[in-house]
């Protein structure tokens, strides 16, 4: 029998207990006529199990129907035998309630299933042991919990047996070795770390165990190895082993069935080093699936598989030169081997000429490795080749027909992110029919490669950064009626695109279409009605969106027509939008209210409608999109209050942003409640009174922890390989004074709070301080008054603080010096007074950064500050004692140490221009050198070397100028 991948050996097997329930029940042509009566007795179990049950969804509404008289043996999911009546199979799904011990009062049950049902975490009940006759039980994803009971040892008629996917605790396996018959058993997702080693003794036991799956088991790093081989089954052909934390040291254990095992799948375990040589004994494989550990090399022996169809070691620590490893499949395995998937390690060389001999494949996936030079010729020999992936390589050079001569069986293409040239003849047709065609960031153009025109066949299309400057043509949307993605993005594609609604895209799917980056033009098309995902930005459409409105299947997840030339205003068809998540119109002409229809969008995500025309007051339909996490309305002509709802109702936002509308009144408190905001932009509106004194309640702006989180889709969404088919949110952010944007996943990196430019006032609210994670503040041109918070310089994350053009008065924090990693600082034109904190920070900015605070001094400012030079004159009439000690104590710390000094100093006064986290690092070396200097002087020496004042009489002419010390010519 052929030997199938994944799970489906279990379809298969599902099947054969199929073929043989029918024989053993007697459901053939010949008893077709016979009408089996049905056991009062069982009749009631069955009725009694019944009333134990939710059933949502009608699965036993045939039981028990008084109209019709049915027997039991015709109900839904029941067989009897149509000898003795007597109920033996049952097969129940997608009911809720308790597993009832009545159900095991049917004890002439042979087949058991009740896989996909929510049985509420029940227990097995210990008169399960009454069905002595049952030969299957299926209950896998049913919700069941507490122990095994050792009862099922009773079941010794067994002969396959499901309990994966459960919460079941399994303290032994004593039960397990009686089942003598057993020959399929799945324990998947049951953790078994704590009794691998009876669970490997007892596997041993079972001499007719042909299928065992143990995915996901929680098994330990190192399984026990001196198992005696006793009655040791010799029919273990397929093991799954996947999803644990297996070393190589298991490799020793499964040598035991090297003459039996066809397929072994021990994928994303914890596996190091070099796949031991003695899986070169196992000759049976056929089917062997390495995938997601970390060896680092095939051994030689792996070439005397000579049965082995399918070679999985995706995702691997493979660092071999390509023809090495080639070499080490070479034997009777290469003229076996079908599929060889090696993507995602590091494998280096360029593609052999020597893979011609492996004439049996029929895929090929090098995909993200380190390959490089040309592809040869030669691969158009491989003439049973279905699918070749090479993409995310650096392969490079020039496609030819050649390449493709006799790979007539070939259905997907992929050599995506190579800089290889395509240079087809004009009428070339290709000898294949391609299902999956993915090219991105070869070069195919300037013209629209015309050899698309023979793939009919096509379900996804990726030829985004192809180099194409051309018209589409109109026979590509006429194309394959199989296609649920295109995309044709990041090119230079011009003209009108047709009406697209009569265009035949498959159905199932949903259909995926991506045109964004391009210079297209004219009206938005009618796209088909099943349309799923929409990326038109960046291109030069314009006119209405009415046409939009023409999407009425509900199945629309993404639409994004952001930076076009579209105007006029939001059509109020959004009702017919329900799945959308995702809805990006920014950067256009739009204008007029935002329709109440928004609120029909209660799975919508992401909103971005920054820089348009839009007034009016924010819709209070917007309300029901409680799912909302991204809201960017920036630039617009918006009034109004900002609405307390926002904080009732839209708990999930993590990016506000309002800036530049007309906003007026206060800040409502209730924006308090946004427990997950990361960025509050506020900025440039029309807001008074005070900042809320709950500032302190924005939680995610104290915590490390992430809240933010891009949003995933069941499709594709883009040709990005590091997207995995999340969209991740795009802003134009005030970053340290300049507007910058972020996109990429960088956004969510950003902690911010930005409401300058209104006309709040009050004080500076004191919580403020506890917003521990929070990057940039700017509260500037405000009319605040009263202190900056004392406790600021907990805030140690702050890396821009603006606080200019307010009303604020009174000293500096001295905990200010504690902000390492501050680089953008303005607190210019405000009422501060004293002395400017000393630190390595604070004086390095400019003096911009403190001017027009009249009563404000101290460096960068001004080189004294009041009572400064009271100090001095006190040291004169000492008889320049202090001033001598001052002198003798400088030079004997600077001479010995000037390079030192020069080379440190300067560390720390560059650390302010650098990003973290070298920032942080430079700040703690500057701070763990100055310690050793005894005071505040000596410290400004210091820095007076790092800046390159080095010779004596830099340092005097600087010194003379503080009023700090005069060095003596001896000195």
């Amino acid at each position: 029998m052929m030997i199938l991948g994944g799970r489906s050996l279990q379809l298969v097997y599902a099947l054969l207990i199929l073929l043989h329930m029918q024989t053993s029940v007697g459901f053939n042509s010949t008893t077709a006529d016979y009408k089996i009566r049905c056991i009062e007795s069982e009749r009631q179990v069955l009725l009694t199990f019944k009333r134990s049950l939710v059933d949502e969804y009608g699965m036993l509404s045939s039981w028990g129907s008084e109209e019709e008289k049915k027997e039991c043996c015709e109900w839904d999911g029941v067989q009897c035998s149509n000898t003795t009546g007597h109920v033996t199979v049952l097969i129940l799904s997608l009911l809720t309630g308790n597993l009832s011990p009545s159900l095991f009062e049917l004890q002439h049950l042979t087949y058991l299933n009740l896989t996909r049902n929510d049985f509420n975490l029940s227990h097995i009940p210990e008169s399960i042991s009454s069905l002595n006759k049952l030969q299957h039980l299926h209950l896998q994803l049913s919700n069941l919990s507490g122990s095994l009971p050792n009862q099922l040892a009773n079941l010794t008629s067994l002969q396959s047996l499901d309990l994966s996917h459960n919460e079941f605790t399994i303290k032994n396996f004593e039960w397990l070795s009686s089942l003598s018959y057993l020959q399929y058993l799945d324990l998947s997702g049951i953790d078994l770390s704590k009794v691998s080693n009876y669970m490997a003794e007892a596997i041993n036991k079972l001499p007719h165990l042909t299928i065992l799956y143990l995915y996901a088991c929680n098994l330990p790093y190192v399984l026990p190895q001196s198992i005696p081989m006793i009655n040791t089954s010799t029919s273990l052909a397929i093991l799954d082993l996947s999803f644990n934390n297996l070393s190589a040291s298991t490799f020793q254990w499964l040598s035991k069935f090297h003459r039996s095992l066809v397929r072994l799948d021990m994928s994303y375990n914890s596996i190091q080093g070099l796949i031991p040589e003695n899986l070169g004994h196992m000759t049976y494989l056929e089917i062997l699936d390495l995938s997601g550990n970390q060896f680092g090399g095939i051994p030689k022996s792996s070439g005397n598989l000579c049965k082995l169809r399918y070679l999985d070691l995706y995702h691997n620590n493979l660092v071999e030169m390509l023809p090495e490893l080639i070499s080490n499949l070479s034997g009777c395995l290469q003229l076996s081997l079908e599929e060889l998937i090696l993507g995602e390690n590091k494998i280096k060389g360029p593609l052999p000429d020597m893979i011609k001999n492996f004439l049996s494949l029929r895929q090929l996936d090098f995909y993200n490795n380190q390959l490089s030079g040309t592809l040869p010729k030669s691969i158009g020999l491989l003439s049973k080749l279905e699918r070749l992936q090479i993409s995310s390589n650096s392969l490079n050079g020039m496609i030819t027909e050649s390449h493709f001569s006799n790979l007539s069986k070939l259905q997907g293409l992929d050599m995506s992110f190579n800089p290889l040239s395509f240079n087809f003849s004009h009428d070339w047709i290709p000898p294949f029919q391609l299902d999956d065609i993915k090219l991105v960031s070869c070069k195919l153009g300037p013209m629209f490669p015309r050899w698309l025109k023979t793939q009919r066949n096509f379900s996804y299309l990726d030829i985004s950064g192809t180099e194409i400057s051309d018209n589409i043509p109109k026979w590509f949307w006429n194309l394959s009626s199989r296609a649920y993605y295109v995309n044709l993005s990041s090119n230079d594609l011009y003209g009108v695109l047709p009406n697209l609604s009569a265009t035949k895209f498959a159905d199932s799917f949903g259909l995926q279409i991506d045109l964004s980056k391009n210079k297209l033009e004219g009206p938005l098309p009618v796209f088909p009605v099943n349309v799923t995902f929409i990326n038109l930005s960046k291109n030069n459409f314009s006119g209405s969106i009415s046409s939009l409105c023409t999407i009425t299947s509900g199945n629309l997840v993404f639409l994004d027509a952001s930076h076009n030339q579209l105007s006029g205003k939001l059509p109020d068809c959004m009702t017919q939008w329900t799945s959308l998540v995702v809805l990006n119109l920014a950067n256009n002409h739009l204008s007029g209210k935002i329709p109440s229809s928004i609120g029909s969008l209660s799975c919508l995500e992401s909103l971005g409608l920054q820089n348009n025309n839009f007034s009016g007051e924010i819709p209070w339909a917007l309300g029901s999109c409680s799912a909302l996490q991204f809201l960017d309305l920036n630039y617009n002509s918006f009034s109004g209050i900002i609405p307390t709802w926002i904080g009732e109702r839209l708990s999930s936002l993590t990016f506000l942003l309002l800036r530049s509308n007309n906003f007026s009144g206060d800040i409502p408190l209730k924006l308090c409640w946004l427990t997950n905001i990361m960025l509050l932009d506020l900025s440039n509106n029309n807001l008074s009174k005070n900042i809320p004194w709950c500032i302190h309640n924005l939680t995610a702006l104290a915590q490390k922890e992430n809240s933010a989180r891009d949003h995933s889709f069941p499709i594709r969404i883009d040709a990005d390989p590091e997207n995995n088919g999340r969209y991740a949110d795009k802003a134009s952010v005030m970053w340290k004074g300049m507007e910058r944007d972020y996109g990429n996943g960088n956004l969510k990196n950003l902690r911010i709070i930005d409401l300058s430019s209104n006309k709040l006032t009050g004080e500076i609210p004191v919580q403020i301080s506890v917003l521990f994670e929070l990057v940039q503040l700017n509260l500037s041109r405000n009319q605040l008054a009263g202190r900056i918070p004392s406790d600021i310089g907990q805030m140690r994350q702050l890396e821009s603080l603006d606080l200019s053009q307010n009303q604020l008065s009174g000293h500096l924090p001295e905990s200010m010096s504690q902000l390492n990693f501050l680089s953008t600082l303005n607190l210019s034109y405000n009422n501060f007074s004293g002395r400017i904190p000393l630190s390595t920070q604070m004086q390095s900015f400019n003096a911009s950064a403190f001017v027009a605070n009249p009563s404000l001094c101290g460096l960068p400012l001004t080189p004294t500050c009041p009572g400064d030079e009271k100090s001095k004159s006190k040291s004169t009439d000492n008889g320049g004692k202090d001033n001598q000690e001052d002198r003798s104590a400088f030079w004997k710390s600077f001479k010995p140490g000037m390079e030192l000094g020069a080379a440190i100093g300067f560390v720390g006064v560059l650390a302010v221009k650098l990003d973290h986290p070298w920032k942080h690092f430079c700040f703690l070396l500057f701070n763990n050198v100055r310690v050793r200097f005894s005071n505040l002087k000596d410290c400004l020496y210091l820095l007076v070397a790092a800046v390159g004042l080095v010779t004596r009489e830099h340092v005097s002419r600087l010194g003379r100028k503080l009023k700090l010390f005069e060095p003596s010519v001896s000195s």
